[in-house]
């Protein structure tokens, strides 16, 4: 059955059971489904789902930009990816070829290529070891990077954290804690500077005062091209894996 509303077509099965309301679900292959009484004309139950057509189209709409960010996460061969602002194809290898080379790491680069190696090859086991690989580079290059410009400002620090944020990019805490998204070791490196040098200058301003990006623009002139570049694209970055 279907109807029409606002130019779309909206198509629904119909189940009748011993049920005493109309039920409407969507299911993740975007059909929808109704179920309605047994003793429920069509005209009623198509008045139901005529009144609830709105509702229906949004939750589908949902559920198909959920399952589009859910597939461009999926790590496939071929799926391009980002270190340090270059873009990177992924490779996928078994385990055993691993013990071949001399490192014994379950990633590398290799030309225009990020090879993951996995027991299994299964994307659980191969998404482990990318993140890992990644928090661990992030965390490598941000030590380097906070010595640098420590050379500068010469402030405490207690403790660099590298976290999962979904939203944020870095942090500097009360305590002198920095904490940075792993996600900046896949920005160029300006741009990660950027961050570092961001949270850096919160260790003598803990706000976002003129005093403080002076502070920023002291170390970083260019600050606002390389915060533009991440307001334009940080937001594909989270979504890459």
């Amino acid at each position: 059955m279907k109807l029409q509303y606002q130019g779309e077509s909206i198509a629904y099965s119909l189940l009748r059971s011993r049920r005493k309301t109309v039920a409407i679900s969507i299911g993740t292959d975007l059909k929808i489904l109704v179920k309605a009484p047994l003793q429920a004309s069509a005209e009623e139950i198509q008045s139901i789902v005529e009144k609830k057509a709105g509702w229906i189209l949004k939750k589908r709409e949902e559920l198909a930009n959920c399952q589009e960010k859910k597939e461009s996460r999926e790590l496939t061969e071929g799926k391009w990816l980002l270190f340090q602002g270059e873009a990177y194809a992924l490779r996928i290898a078994a385990k055993e070829q691993n013990r071949q080379r001399e490192s014994d790491s379950s990633v590398e680069i290799s030309g225009r290529t990020i090879i993951v190696y996995a027991k299994k090859e299964i994307e659980t086991e191969v998404r482990r070891n990318l993140l890992e690989w990644y928090y661990e580079m992030a965390r490598q290059w941000i030590c380097r990077r906070t010595a640098y410009y420590n050379r500068e400002l010469q402030e405490p620090i207690n403790r660099i954290c590298i976290k999962d944020q979904k939203s944020r990019w870095g942090s500097c805490s009360s305590k002198r804690n920095l904490n940075f998204n792993w996600r900046i070791i896949m920005a160029p490196p300006e741009v990660a500077d950027y961050v570092v040098v961001h949270e850096m200058c919160h260790l003598r301003h803990l706000n976002h005062s003129s005093e403080f990006w002076a502070e920023v623009a002291g170390i970083l002139p260019d600050y606002k091209v390389r915060r533009q570049w991440l307001r334009a694209h940080g937001g594909s970055l989270m979504e890459i894996i």
